[in-house]
């Protein structure tokens, strides 16, 4: 796993375009996300949200639900500035693929 990561994270150097995330807003979440769009579910005309779901973008294929509700534990915030977002703190895959990134300003920055 580590010389994966270690591969990864070269690689990531070599990368001049770094995708932009589109964003949708959503009061259901797709049962099959598609890449570099990132959903945010909940009630859209209160600017409440509970769950931000994408398509891992290290390419394996795995769905990432993050959990924005402040009440459960681990979540994730989500700040939107201008027309950008942001997702704090970062996302880290503990099992299969192990990604570790941010995502800054609607971009992946890799860690």
């Amino acid at each position: 796993m580590l010389v994966k990561q270690l591969f990864k994270w070269v690689l990531s150097f070599f990368k001049k375009d770094s995708k932009v995330l589109k964003l949708k807003l959503v009061s259901e979440l797709p049962k099959e996300p598609i890449e570099h769009v990132l959903y945010l579910e909940g009630n859209v005309k209160e600017d409440d949200y509970w769950y931000a779901l994408l398509k891992c973008p290290c390419g394996c294929g795995d769905n990432i639900m993050l959990n924005l509700m402040a009440d459960s534990r681990p979540c994730w915030d989500v700040v939107f500035k201008k027309e950008t977002f942001s997702i704090y703190p970062s996302i880290w895959r503990k099992k299969n693929c192990c990604s570790h990134f941010w995502l800054k300003k609607g971009k992946i920055i890799w860690s």
